[in-house]
């Protein structure tokens, strides 16, 4: 048999494993400093906060900020989840002590000059942002860290919505273009207000929106500098050297149309790490497709579709100082890799679904044990990732472009969590708990059941947030419609899994990573434990790729694709008369098979910057085919001019080839 190449080499830059290019992402090791903190844990019910150490170390401030320190992202993670407001009375005096945990995180590590602005002292609306900031001194430099209130900020949820159409955030997110520039505002009152002098060196994280918020802050500080533009007021001096960033589950608010800053991949950038795992649907939006991203490097946690040969042992430690971190408590249970792609049944799509997933939505056991059940055998290896990312895709290509989110969706999806996320009411909810009561009211709206799950949202929520949530279902109802025929089976799947999935933008299951491949906590584990009990230290990707290729037009198809040494990875086996069988698919990549009366279609994942050979046999009776191959990632090519044209490139492309019923070899040529 003939072979061809394909390579995916060109869509890459390297996967994990390859020399970092931002920075040594080698282990530094100082004289460092222990600490006991506390935070507010993710729980549904008023718990006590729990405690975890931290280490710092005025080293972490010595190097360049372009060389990321998994030292300093560890106490940056222990910064933002400090900053999380725990649970009511929300009276005056709970207002006035929303950032006690942040206060004491600061205390612990030897900053001093505490001060929050006036947002995180009183109720939340729907375009505060709470703000803390401390300071160190040092010889010759003084540290100012400041972080936004990433965490039980409530009605600042609405924010998260407004996209706008970019005309006043220079076509970022505007909600979050604001709050950049606010806390840009409050660190130049806040170093005058210190009297603060000479050299600053700036420590800024966040969380989730406060992460987006950090990131585009940080990104606008960087352009400043690197026009000469002062940051402070007050005569006092930093440099982009001087610039610590580091996001944790950021979502994208940078934007690569806008026009007064620098490409958001530029190097003006390299001292902004972004911390993401590729499982989390928060940093996927708002959408790549309007052109967001994220200003400076992103670093990735491993998962096991990427990583399947070291990722036991990276989950291992992962989750031994989960446990470790948050004292082994049941609100914590880790149940993020059991996503399961489910089947859904026919029967199903009349009035059972009704009762399916309305009685899912205010208990998450019924439809999760029903995806459990009714497994989809025809997608072998998917993860949660690739699973969201399709869903995604195809949930902005029927809701339109940034103009059409704006005029149709953006003010109903504000009023609704305003109206979920008000604390005074002490309606507040997950958001796994909204993602099913959202898809339940827009089911069964379609299929004439309306009446039987309203009454269950009024009594849940209230009147105002049930009339709120049935308008946006009713102009969300027909792109959403053609999702759910187009992806039945992702759709059901989200909807079930939707807390596991959630769990994986958990700020305490966030640090736990963090505190993985920092070894301070791994030495502090291992510590008197015999080998067998010893936990390893992680690393963390520099990039989360992935290619994606589908064949369509089959009525039979059979395909063999190895990689560049040779390797058997995905085998499947066509047939004259019945569907084909897939017969193998290795951990590290993915297929996903489908049959209709008419003709066959697949589809392959497998990650970019590798070479592979695909190997056709086909019996299909129809003369033409067609393939196309693209990348699941955001590719900046750059001019060298400073406010050049960018182009986001997704580098998709489609090869025909022509086949007839006999087992011909077929040739894909570029």
């Amino acid at each position: 048999m003939k072979s061809i190449w394909l390579s995916l080499a060109s869509l890459s830059l390297c996967l994990g494993g390859c020399a970092s290019a931002i920075g040594v992402g080698a282990e530094m090791n100082y004289p460092v400093e222990k600490a006991t903190f506390h935070y507010a844990p993710i729980a549904e019910e008023k718990i006590p906060p729990f405690s975890a150490d931290v280490y710092f170390s005025r080293n972490y401030f010595e190097h360049p900020s372009t060389e990321y320190d998994p030292h300093l992202a560890s106490a940056s993670a222990a910064m933002v989840i400090s900053s999380f407001t725990d649970f009511g009375p929300y009276d005056e005096d709970w207002y006035l002590n929303q950032s006690k945990f942040v206060r004491e995180y600061f205390g612990a590590i030897g900053f001093d000059g505490f001060a929050v602005n006036e947002d995180y002292q009183k109720s939340a609306t729907f375009d505060s942002i709470g703000l803390a900031a401390a300071k160190r001194e040092f010889d010759g430099y003084t540290v100012v860290a400041v972080t936004p209130r990433s965490g039980g900020y409530f009605r600042e949820w609405g924010n998260n919505m407004r996209l706008g159409d970019g005309s006043r955030s220079d076509m970022m997110h505007e909600g979050w273009y604001n709050a950049a520039n606010k806390l840009i505002s409050f660190v130049d009152g806040y170093v005058t207000a210190q009297n603060v002098k000479g050299k600053v060196k700036l420590w800024m994280t966040g969380f989730s929106r406060g992460g987006a918020t950090t990131n585009i802050a940080a990104g606008l500080i960087d352009n400043k500098l690197s026009k000469g533009e002062p940051i402070f007021s007050n005569g006092a001096t930093t440099s982009r050297e001087d610039i610590y960033a580091y996001t944790f589950e950021s979502p994208q608010g940078a934007n690569v149309n806008s026009k007064n800053v620098k490409a958001p991949k530029d190097s003006i950038y390299d001292n902004i790490f972004n911390i993401v795992n590729p499982l989390d649907i928060v940093p996927k939006v708002a959408m790549k497709q309007y052109g967001f991203t994220r200003f400076g490097r992103d670093k990735f946690m491993r998962t096991a579709f990427y990583d399947p040969s070291g990722y036991e042992s990276y989950n291992r430690t992962y989750r031994a100082l989960l446990d470790v971190i948050n004292q082994n408590k049941e609100e914590t249970v880790n149940r993020c890799d059991e996503f399961t792609m489910g089947g859904f049944d026919v029967k199903y799509l009349g009035g059972d679904i009704i009762s399916v997933i309305v009685g899912g939505v205010f208990s998450d056991k019924e439809l999760v044990d029903y995806v459990k059940k009714n497994k989809d055998d025809t997608k072998v290896n998917y993860d949660a990732n690739i699973a969201v990312s399709i869903l995604l895709e195809e949930i902005v290509d029927n809701i339109g472009d940034r103009n059409q989110y704006v005029a149709k969706y953006q003010n109903s999806l504000e009023s609704v969590m305003l109206l979920i996320q008000d604390e005074t009411k002490h309606v507040t909810m997950p958001f796994s708990k909204l993602i099913k009561t959202f898809f339940a009211t827009m089911v069964t709206n379609a299929l004439g059941g309306g009446d039987k799950v309203k009454p269950q949202i009024t009594e849940g929520w209230g009147e105002d947030i049930g009339e709120e949530l049935d308008k946006l279902v009713s102009s969300l109802t027909s792109p959403l419609l053609n999702v759910y025929w187009e992806r039945p089976n992702e759709l059901f799947s989200f909807a079930g899994y939707a807390p596991y999935i959630m769990q994986n933008h958990y700020p305490d299951f966030t640090f736990a990573h963090l505190a993985g491949q920092d070894s301070y906590y791994v030495d502090a584990y291992n510590q008197g434990k015999a080998a067998a009990d010893a936990i390893a230290l992680n690393t963390f990707m520099d990039n989360a790729d992935y290619g994606r290729m589908r064949f369509f037009g089959y009525n039979d198809i059979g395909l063999r694709l190895d990689n560049k040494d040779g390797k058997r990875v995905i085998d499947i086996e066509g047939h004259y008369l019945g569907k084909s069988d897939v017969n193998s698919c290795d951990k590290g990549y993915a297929a996903a098979y489908y049959s209709y009366a008419t003709e066959e279609k697949l589809e392959l994942f497998m990650p970019v910057g590798r070479t592979y050979n695909i190997s056709m046999k086909s019996y299909s009776k129809k003369p033409s085919h067609r393939c196309e191959y693209w990348a699941y990632y955001e590719y900046f090519a750059l001019e060298n001019t400073e406010n050049a044209q960018v182009r986001l490139d997704h580098k998709k492309e489609t090869v025909s080839f022509a086949s007839d019923r006999h087992k011909r070899d077929v040739n894909i040529v570029k």
